[in-house]
C-alpha cells in the first residue's frame, strides 16, 4: 500500500507557523509603524506658556510637523516642578503620538523626590536631543566685579557672604551655581525662588548678588548696564556673546554646565517609530529659521540620535546625584 508523503505535514506547519509569526507579537512594532503618523501628535512641554522651552518647543514642533506630514500641536503642561507634564506623557500609549519637550529637569525632578516617581532611563524613549544651552554668570554692578577672577576673590574674601539667586532647590541653575562653588573653591548662599521671574527681578533690584541664567532674554539688562555678565559656562563662547569668555578660560579649568531641551517618547515605543520621529526632529535642527534665531539668543541648535540621548541621560543623572548631595544642606 502506498504511504502518503510526510512533506505535506511539514509544509501545512510551516506556513501556519509563518502566518502565525506575521499576526502575533512579533509583527506589532513594524504594524505600529506603518502609515504613522496617521493623525496629529502632541508635544508636551512641563512648563508655562511664554518662557525659552515653551518657545524653542513650539519651533521645533512647526518644523516637525511639515516633516511628518501631521500637525504637532504643543500642550503646556506645568506643575510639580515638571512632574505633572512629565508623568502626562509616561502614562500616554507608546505609538508616538505623545511626546515630551523635556529639560535637565527631566533628569532632576526625580532626584528632588524621596517617593519614587518616575526612571528617566527606564520609563521613557529617546527620540534625540534638540539644543544645547551655556548659562551667563549674571553678577549685579554694585560689587564691582567684572571677571570670574574678580568674583572669586571677592567670594574668598567674603566667605558665605555672596548669595547666588536661582529658581528653585535643584534648578539647573542652582546645581550650576553649586558646581561652580566647588570648583572655584568658594562659599556661596543659595536663595532660592519660585520661578526665574522673580529670581531675575531681585538681582535687578540688587537684592541678591549673582545668578546662573539663560541668556534668552537677559542681553538687553546687559546692554543697558543693569547687570554685568562676567563670564558663560559652557565648553565654548556663546554665539551670542563672543567677546565673553567661558569660565574655564577663566581660569577654572575644565568647569562646564550646560542646560539642554529633548524630544523624549514613553517607553516601549516601537523603533520605526522612534527612528521616523528623530528624523523629523535632525530635519527641524537644519532649519535656518531655528539655529539663526536661536544662536542670537545664545542658544546652540544640536539634534542627536537616540542613543546619544540616553547616553547623555545616564551621564547627568549621575552628575546630578553629586551636585545634589553636595547641597543637601541647601535644600530645605
Amino acid at each position: 500500500m502506498h504511504k502518503p508523503s510526510s512533506s505535506f505535514p511539514r509544509r501545512r506547519l510551516a506556513v501556519l507557523a509563518l502566518a502565525l509569526a506575521a499576526t502575533g507579537p512579533w509583527a506589532a512594532a513594524p504594524a505600529a509603524a506603518q502609515g504613522f503618523p496617521s493623525h496629529p501628535l502632541r508635544l508636551v512641554v512641563a512648563y508655562a506658556p511664554g518662557g525659552a522651552t515653551d518657545i524653542v518647543g513650539r519651533m521645533f514642533a512647526q518644523e516637525m510637523s511639515e516633516s511628518l506630514g501631521q500637525t504637532v500641536v504643543l500642550e503646556n503642561r506645568a506643575g510639580g516642578g515638571t512632574l505633572v507634564g512629565t508623568e502626562s506623557v509616561r502614562r500616554s500609549p507608546a505609538d508616538g503620538y505623545t511626546l515630551l519637550f523635556g529639560t535637565n529637569a527631566f533628569v532632576i525632578t526625580p532626584l528632588l523626590h524621596d517617593a519614587k516617581t518616575y526612571d528617566p532611563v527606564a520609563d521613557f524613549q529617546p527620540v534625540g536631543q534638540a539644543t544645547v544651552q551655556s548659562l551667563g554668570i549674571l553678577v549685579t554692578p554694585g560689587l564691582k566685579i567684572r571677571t570670574v577672577k574678580d568674583f572669586i576673590a571677592y567670594a574668598k574674601a567674603n566667605p558665605s557672604k555672596v548669595n547666588f539667586a536661582s529658581s528653585g532647590n535643584g534648578s539647573a541653575q542652582h546645581l550650576a551655581g553649586e558646581a561652580f562653588a566647588k570648583a572655584a573653591g568658594v562659599k556661596m548662599v543659595h536663595v532660592p525662588y519660585k520661578g526665574t521671574g522673580p529670581a531675575m527681578a531681585d538681582l535687578l533690584a540688587g537684592r541678591v548678588d549673582v545668578m546662573f541664567s539663560s541668556l534668552v532674554g537677559n542681553m538687553e539688562h546687559v546692554a543697558d548696564g543693569r547687570l554685568v555678565l562676567v563670564a558663560t559656562t559652557g565648553a565654548k563662547r556663546s554665539p551670542a556673546t563672543p567677546d565673553v569668555p567661558t569660565v574655564d578660560e577663566s581660569g577654572v579649568k575644565g568647569f562646564q554646565a550646560e542646560t539642554w531641551q529633548a524630544v523624549l517618547a514613553p517607553a516601549g515605543t516601537p523603533a520605526p517609530v522612534v527612528d521616523r520621529l528623530n528624523a523629523a526632529l535632525l530635519k527641524a535642527g537644519k532649519s535656518p529659521k531655528i539655529v539663526e534665531t536661536l544662536a542670537a539668543q545664545g542658544m546652540e541648535v544640536r539634534t542627536t540620535s537616540p542613543a546619544e540621548l540616553r547616553d547623555l541621560l545616564v551621564r547627568d543623572t549621575t552628575q546630578y546625584k553629586a551636585l545634589l548631595q553636595q547641597a543637601k544642606n541647601t535644600l530645605q
